[in-house]
Order: C-alpha cells, then sequence, then structure tokens
C-alpha cells in the first residue's frame, strides 16, 4: 500500500514506515493531528485494517502502538461533540485485548514480514519497500546469525541509497554473508543493480534468503528487475570459489561491486574473508569492496590488519544518519558505532 496517496502529511508516512518495519521507537505524530477525523480513517485504513494490508506487524506491536494513539487523541480532544476516537479504532483496540498473548520467548522466535522501506522522499508516491520475513528479536547465535537483518546491514543500505547508489546501479553485484537478503534486493531492485549474486555460507540460510527473494517477486517491489540469484557459499571451499569464478568468466560477468554487512563477527574467519576478498579483487581488479561491521569487539581491527598485510588499503567512509523527517528509511540503532569501509589495492 502507497501511504503518499492518501494526501497525509510527512510526519504520517515516517511513522508509517517505522511501523511496518516494526521498530520499537516510533515517531509518533502530535495529537493535534491524530484527533483529525481524516486521520483517523487513514490510521486505520494503512495501520490496522488487514483487508488492505496484509503484512501487517505482530498483534502485541499493533496493541502497543495503538494504545498510545488512542491516548495522545483523547488528550488532544478539546470539543467531546467534535473530537473523539473513531469507532474503527476503538473497536480494533478492543479485538486485539481478545487475542491471547504468546510468552515472549515464543514470540520472539514468530516469523513476520517486515517492510524495510528505503529512505526516499516521504512524498514520493511509490516506493517500495524490501520485504523481509524474519524473527526480528531472535537471540541469535551460532547458526542463527544470517536469520535475521543486523543494524550493520541496515546503515550500509542507508549509506548505499542515499549517498553512493551510483556504485551499484547497472553493475554486477556479489553479496558475502547476505543473511536474510535485504542488501541483495535492494541493489537488485530500487538500485537497479544488472545483476546480483547474493551468497551465504549456511544451507538453511539461504533457503531462508530464497524465501525472501521469492516474497519480493511474488509482491512485485522489485519493480521488474532480475531477482538475486541465491547461492551457497563457504568462503574455505576453494573448488566453489574456482567454480563461481570460472562460471562468472564463462559467462562474461564482471562483478563491479562486492559487499558484506556483519560478517566480520567471528575471529575463525576473518582470514578466510579477507583471502576470498583478495582472490575477488585478483579476479575482478576494477571492483569495488564494501564491508560493513558493528564495532562489538576488535575482530573489525583484527580484520583490518590481515586485509592491510594482503596488500589492501582500507579507507573507512563517512555515513551520517541525519536527525527528523530527513531521516526517513532504514532505521536503525548507531547507539553501538557502525562502520563502513572501501578495501582496494
Amino acid at each position: 500500500m502507497d501511504i503518499t496517496k492518501a494526501g497525509t502529511e510527512p510526519v504520517m508516512v515516517k511513522f508509517y514506515r517505522q511501523y511496518m518495519q516494526v521498530i520499537n521507537d516510533v515517531s509518533y505524530p502530535p495529537g493535534s493531528l491524530l484527533v483529525n477525523q481524516d486521520v483517523q480513517n487513514c490510521l486505520y485504513k494503512y495501520f490496522f485494517d488487514a483487508t488492505q494490508n496484509k503484512f501487517l506487524p505482530p498483534v502485541r506491536y499493533q496493541a502497543r502502538i495503538l494504545k498510545h494513539i488512542i491516548q495522545e487523541i483523547e488528550k488532544s480532544c478539546k470539543d467531546p461533540e467534535e473530537d473523539q476516537v473513531s469507532d474503527q479504532l476503538m473497536e480494533h483496540m478492543a479485538y486485539l485485548t481478545t487475542i491471547p498473548q504468546r510468552n515472549d520467548s515464543d514470540e520472539a522466535q514468530e516469523l513476520h514480514v517486515h517492510s524495510y522501506f528505503p529512505p526516499l522522499p516521504l512524498d514520493q508516491q511509490g516506493v517500495q519497500p524490501v520485504l523481509i520475513k524474519e524473527a526480528r528479536n531472535l537471540l541469535s547465535r551460532g547458526n542463527n546469525v544470517g536469520l535475521r537483518t543486523w543494524e550493520a546491514a541496515l546503515h550500509l543500505a542507508w549509506h548505499l541509497t542515499v549517498q553512493q547508489p551510483d556504485l551499484v546501479q547497472h553493475r554486477n553485484v556479489l553479496e558475502l554473508g547476505a543473511g536474510t537478503g535485504l542488501l541483495s534486493l535492494l541493489c537488485a531492485g530500487q538500485l537497479q543493480a544488472s545483476h546480483v549474486l547474493a551468497t551465504d555460507g549456511l544451507g538453511h540460510v539461504c533457503e531462508s534468503l530464497q524465501h525472501n527473494v521469492d516474497l519480493n517477486l511474488e509482491n512485485g517491489t522489485l519493480d521488474g528487475h532480475a531477482p538475486p540469484a541465491v547461492r551457497q557459499l563457504d568462503w574455505t571451499d576453494g573448488p566453489e570459489i574456482d567454480q563461481m569464478l570460472m562460471e562468472a568468466n564463462q559467462s562474461g560477468r564482471r562483478y563491479g561491486l562486492i559487499i558484506g554487512a556483519d560478517i566480520t563477527y567471528h575471529p575463525d574467519i576473518l582470514r578466510p574473508l579477507a583471502e576470498l576478498l583478495s582472490t575477488l579483487k585478483a579476479a575482478f581488479p576494477e571492483t569495488k569492496i564494501l564491508i560493513s561491521a558493528t564495532i562489538r569487539s576488535d575482530t573489525f581491527a583484527t580484520f583490518v590488519k590481515i586485509c592491510k598485510e594482503l596488500k589492501f588499503t582500507v579507507s573507512e567512509l563517512p555515513c551520517i544518519i541525519p536527525d527528523g523527517l530527513r531521516y526517513c528509511g532504514f532505521f536503525h540503532s548507531v547507539a553501538t558505532e557502525i562502520k563502513i569501509v572501501s578495501l582496494d589495492r
């Protein structure tokens, strides 16, 4: 659904994008706006009516958001005859309270479709989200790390969309450790790559990734562009890497951009990753390499050190997320430092 066609205020469009991404700290519109009956009708249609929007957030999240909306409207009512909460919103709140709540641990494992809107102008019509089915609050460990979208992926997605879209457009893109596929789907659709190959080392992650590719295809969010191809790729599997490079050579496909987000978290994979990047750079000398990482420990510094040993020049790229209405998509926390680096030689 395209809320911009409702002719509503930009603050409502931002609120909708945050709500559909299911983030915790949404920017609520002021009560003076919410009290308007046309705005309340818009809220019900786009935020809560399952007949209009098949990818609504989880019930508990809906209830929390709607409860706050109702409180803000009630506080802003000045004329009881004119100002009131709409029957539709009140009835939906009553309906939500009748649905039994699951315990927190079960709910954290449940898969839902999250709509990640790119940070394009709030009055721009036809902006398509990247649809990702995931358990966003999954406590990821071991083989689960690729089953949710991490902040470093959103950070790089914001950077590519706002600061360097030309890096992607009409290029062949290879993603390492693609996880849920957010970046690959963004590159294939909104950023108009010529071809995208999304790789991950784990079979079950690749299966989940393929489901997300199919989800976006089925719902037309790629705007007619070719979907990413999905391939399992172990960074230590020399024959498989050779096979991938041979296929690229036979098809004449030169990868112009290689990306990876939150793939430097474990010390055991740092050297295989750096050596793979070295092999890829040798095969495609003109390629650009961008790696994004949340700085949680010293593993990223170790990765950079290994890359320099392999004769890479490592350059940090600025990426400053704006405040207010200019921050209008791919919402994520930067409370923990996130770095984006370019590798070249």
